[in-house]
């Protein structure tokens, strides 16, 4: 049996990790040791991220906030430079005294990262380079699509489109993060279950690698668009995040400490699925009553077809009766611009319900900030008002006093940068696993740094 204590030290030069065990009834106390290597894989990055914080910034300020010394600075600078990680861009002219520093900065041509989203009627892929510019983007409606071989077949086809078109942009593909609106097994990377998407057991994961030979992360949408925000969007630098999407269904997700909280099995943030009315409406997921269902993409069409049955007179009634694609959000949030009260009290009662479930979950969770984004946040202009009111009404007063509500930074695109995020995140965690991945594939595992990386390059 094992007992749940782990110690890891450090005792010259060597990590020694030590585990205590129960064998036969005695207590054992096991080491295993590693060399310097997995010190230098962390120090390294540290030294990436303190880059992605603070960059253009010279060795001896990197010294000064990472608190490593300076030779050690200067020799794992000189190692990410060897490998394009990073870039010298000139002096630093800001110092008074003495030779002047090099600035340094993430190389954003070391390679590209991929982030995509299947949603439930619509397909998106952005490529970016590595300091997160976007590069090439593109999105298309999926509902015409009959299968879902054919919806996978077609998103493999548009990444492989978005590759070729940045070819000669990036030294390589460093990775792929996607998202889908489901539960998804984070260790294979199987979707477990998209009740929206009536999806299930599919292994995106092993589908995506026999296509693809970099890394290959799939996560929920949800999360994927929380870890966006928080890398590159309104939640930067933010410790406790709750991050809600709205659409076609109702997804979150929670960063505590910095980092995306998974749950025991990986499923935390399906805050979707909070029972909010004991008999209500039938979910996707089967429950009745569920908070998506009255706060939905849907929901909001729902209240204005609705009221219009009832003879109320509005402007989206042609879209309603209109064959093909009839009422999107677009479409809603103009008419709420031009004054149609049908459009705007069916805002309010949304935007009512919205703030009736982040209030549960500000008192559950007591968050930093909470961010607002899927297709429904084009129309925060009209939901904000009522979802702050009903907050404020609602919450301990204590928990919203230290709280903001903000709307995503990239919007209906927060899943896809999230995507960019999973990337990001794994190469700033394990800078090198890209390249240790394809020198397995290519032979190459016995050169140099440098040579690794110009194996690398020459290879793309």
């Amino acid at each position: 049996m094992l007992i749940s204590v782990q110690l890891v030290c450090c005792i010259n030069k060597l990590i020694w990790s030590y585990q205590l065990t129960d064998e036969g009834g005695k207590l054992m106390l096991k080491a295993r040791t590693g060399d310097q290597a997995l010190v230098r894989e962390i120090n390294l990055s540290i030294i990436l991220n303190a880059l992605r914080d603070q960059s253009p910034i010279s060795r001896a300020s990197l010294a000064a906030i990472t608190g490593l010394n300076k030779t050690t600075v200067s020799s794992l600078v000189q190692q990410l430079i060897d490998a394009h990680f990073v870039s010298e861009i000139g002096a630093d002219r800001t110092e008074d005294t003495g030779r002047p520093g090099i600035l340094l900065k993430l190389n954003p041509k070391v390679g590209c990262i991929v982030g995509a989203e299947i949603g439930v009627d619509f397909i998106s892929v952005i490529i970016t380079d590595f300091a997160a510019d976007v590069l090439w983007r593109y999105q298309e409606k999926s509902a015409s699509y009959s299968s879902q071989e054919r919806t996978i077949q077609r998103t493999l086809t548009i990444i492989n489109e978005g590759i070729a078109a940045t070819e000669g942009k990036c030294n390589a593909v460093l990775g792929l993060g996607l998202g889908v609106p489901g539960l998804v097994d984070g260790t294979s990377g199987t979707l477990l279950f998209a009740p929206n998407l009536q999806w299930q057991d599919v292994p995106l994961r092993e589908i995506l690698q026999a296509e693809f030979d970099f890394p290959v992360y799939v996560d929920n949408e949800a999360n994927m668009a929380t870890l966006g925000e928080s890398y590159f969007g309104v939640a930067r630098g933010s410790k406790s995040v709750l991050y809600v999407s709205a659409g076609v269904g109702l997804g979150g997700g929670i960063v505590l400490d910095g980092r995306i909280l998974p749950g025991t099995a990986g499923f935390a943030g399906e805050v979707g699925h909070m029972t909010l009315i004991i008999d209500g409406r039938r979910c996707n997921c089967g429950n009745h009553g569920c908070w998506e269902t009255l706060v939905s993409q849907e929901a909001l069409f729902r209240r204005i077809r609705e009221a219009t049955g009832e003879g109320n007179a509005s402007s989206l009634t042609r879209y309603l009766e209109a064959e093909g694609e009839g009422l999107t959000v677009p479409l809603i949030v103009d008419a709420a611009r031009s004054g149609d009260l049908v459009t705007l009290k069916a805002l309010e009662d949304t935007a009512y319900y919205l703030g009736v479930g982040l209030a549960n979950l500000v008192n559950a969770l007591n968050p930093e900030i909470v961010v607002f984004g899927g297709i429904l946040s084009l129309g925060s202009d009209y939901l904000l008002p009522t979802l702050r009111r009903v907050i404020r009404e609602r919450a301990l007063r204590w928990s919203v006093d230290s709280m903001q509500v903000m709307v995503a930074a990239h919007g209906f695109d927060a899943c896809v940068m999230g995507g960019i995020a999973s990337v990001y995140y794994q190469i700033l965690s394990q800078p090198f696993r890209p390249i240790r991945d394809r020198q397995r594939r290519d032979g190459t595992e016995s050169l140099t740094w440098g040579e690794q990386q110009r194996a690398l390059t020459t290879s793309n």
